[in-house]
């Protein structure tokens, strides 16, 4: 139907009219969510046979520990053409994807039965329903390209696809989607439009992609306007990330969820990753408003799904690390959405998703923070009841290590102590929790105080960084090889604005420091101030001596914004000292600075 300039001027702001400006909806998620998510097992090409198979599988086994959301992730519109991953269109849009005359994607027939005669997910939405479930879904952000093509009217509003894309910024690893231009009047009216049909549906919840990197707020603002106007209480979640902390206030205001990370697979490197940004979030962790360090890539994976490790097979973490994972989740209050296919879970992963006590850590604990940092982090949270405090505590490196913490750092002088994985009593505590760790493993304790305690000033020790302070690009120092001085990003943490990258690999890629002055020969402190990605590896060379080798836990990233330090002991002598970082054959880490104190 064709409208007059003036109507269209009048619907247009009649349009605008109708879209409150406002923030994110409150009571919609007070506790992190616990769901099953179709990703990390079947890809873009799961079913809804095998979607009903994991909802009954949640009903009989998981539902009473508080699992609840069953999410069909990425293109349900596309018919199943590929194992792995969805296909890209090519010029004339093929592979065609389901959608309606208003330009609005509906679930592929053949894949979803269902969904015939334009009814979309309602019958699956109400069938999980009855069953106590809640349902959810996955979007591409922006509009069909075929849509803006077709110029397909836009529900509601006197617009067109066409009137509201474009072509900048688009997804570079799925094409089927055009940018919106939050600017114009259209691309509100679409995400009007098509949450209007997602609450028709009956749907919970929904995970839009590629709005978290690089971050779209005007965007973010739309889709959670569009919530508002559908008038169903919907779940909004962004992905994938890493979303910028210095959006916290903002994506934690107009989202309920956000990735931290990128896509996290079965491997100990990518978990070890996720330490220190879940740390980082703290802030912003609250009702309504959960950061998401992503699924949990547990159970059967890759059913048919992305290829990325053996196809159908289980985690390839092993025991310690799957129960690391979910206490650092769980401790964390992270969002709890597992990714294998439920019916082939294996008993000892099923049995950690169903200890209850593990479980009400994540959902009715607060005050969730991190003691430590580093190669052994402490997490420490609440109960309902003032007496209860949990602690968690994790051993990142490769080595059996001993964990200590101050029960005092947490109000208490003496405590009964439960192991909750293990369902155990242990022996009462008084004044120090110290443990022994396996490499990559954790535990998780419940206290309860018997005597309380004034709180210590300080939680555990920190890293020195008084002192003084060398640059690693100071022309002082020695780059050879690959190792070079580049420039901090904008907005960067670096102190003199530079790092030294490309360290390792190689022998000869190396930085020195060779004017490291001592007041007199003896034991002094080295604080290393570093980033880095990945969990890493360098050796350090005092005056030529043999290397010492350091270990250097990841810090979420590879800039500025993702500083961290460790710290060593070495020996020096009275007046100038080198000291040499290097790997002789795996990279190192992003170096800033030393510090030197006593």
């Amino acid at each position: 139907m064709e409208f007059s300039p003036i109507i269209r001027v009048f619907l247009a702001i009649s349009c605008m009219a109708l879209t409150r400006i406002g923030v994110g909806q409150t009571d919609v998620v007070d506790t992190p969510p616990m769901g099953w998510n179709s990703y990390d097992s079947f890809g873009y090409a799961v079913n809804e046979t095998e979607v009903q198979q994991n909802a009954s599988f949640m009903v009989k086994n998981l539902k009473k520990y508080g699992w609840e959301y069953i999410v069909v992730d990425y293109v349900w519109s596309c018919p199943r053409l590929a194992a792995d991953s969805a296909p890209n269109q090519d010029a004339q849009f093929n592979p065609h994807l389901n959608m309606d005359e208003y330009g609005r994607l509906l679930p592929d027939i053949g894949r979803f039965p269902t969904s015939a005669n334009g009814t979309g997910f309602r019958a699956l939405a109400d069938s999980l329903h009855k069953q106590g479930l809640k349902f959810g879904i996955h979007l591409m952000r922006g509009i069909p390209k075929q849509a803006v093509t077709a110029k397909s009217p836009i529900l509601g509003s006197p617009f067109t696809a066409d009137e509201a894309f474009t072509t900048k910024d688009p997804c570079t690893w799925l094409n089927h989607m055009w940018g919106l231009d939050m600017k114009k009047p259209a691309a509100q009216a679409y995400l009007n439009s098509i949450f209007k049909l997602y609450a028709s549906w009956h749907v919970d919840f929904v995970k839009v992609d590629d709005l978290s990197d690089p971050y779209s707020s005007a965007e973010i603002e739309g889709y959670q306007k569009a919530i508002k106007e559908s008038g169903r209480r919907i779940v909004l979640s962004l992905s994938p990330g890493p979303t910028p902390l210095s959006q916290g206030g903002h994506v934690s205001t107009y989202a309920n969820m956000w990735r931290l990370l990128g896509d996290l697979w079965d491997n100990w490197d990518q978990l070890d990753n996720a330490f220190r940004p879940i740390s980082d979030w703290t802030p912003f962790r609250g009702p309504d408003h959960w950061p998401d360090p992503d699924m949990l890539p547990l159970g059967r994976l890759r059913k048919y799904g992305p290829n990325t490790g053996p196809a159908d097979t289980d985690s390839r973490l092993t025991k310690d690390e799957i129960r690391t994972m979910l206490t650092l989740w769980v401790i964390s209050k992270s969002p709890l959405m597992f990714g294998g296919n439920l019916p082939d879970t294996d008993p000892y992963t099923l049995s950690l998703i169903t200890n209850r006590e593990v479980l009400d850590v994540n959902q009715k604990s607060s005050g969730n923070h991190t003691l430590a940092n580093g190669l052994k982090p402490v997490w420490v949270a609440e109960a309902y009841d003032p007496h209860v405090h949990y602690i968690a505590m994790f051993n990142r490196s490769t080595e059996t290590s001993s964990i200590s913490v101050r029960l005092s750092d947490i109000g208490v002088k003496s405590a009964k102590v439960r192991d909750l994985w293990l369902k155990k009593d242990l022996q009462n505590l008084t004044d120090e929790l110290t443990v022994s760790v396996a490499p990559h493993a954790s535990i998780l304790y419940r206290l309860y105080t018997i005597e309380a305690a004034d709180v210590t000033d300080t939680a555990l020790p920190t890293i020195n960084l008084s002192g003084t302070s060398y640059e690693a690009e100071s022309p002082d120092n020695t780059l050879s090889g690959l190792a070079r001085v580049v420039d901090d990003i904008k907005d960067g943490k670096c102190s003199g604005e530079k790092l030294v990258r490309f360290i390792g690999s190689n022998p000869q890629s190396t930085l020195r420091f060779n004017k490291v002055t001592a007041p007199k020969d003896g034991e002094f402190g080295i604080a290393i101030v570093y980033m880095s990605g990945s969990h890493r590896v360098m050796y350090v060379s005092v005056n030529g001596g043999s290397p010492q080798a350091i270990d250097f836990p990841a810090t979420g990233g590879w800039d500025g914004r993702f500083l961290d330090a460790v710290e060593l002991k070495v020996q020096l002598k009275a007046g100038l000292n080198t000291l040499e970082f290097g790997n002789p054959k795996d990279w190192g880490v992003d170096l800033d600075r030393i510090i030197v104190h006593s």
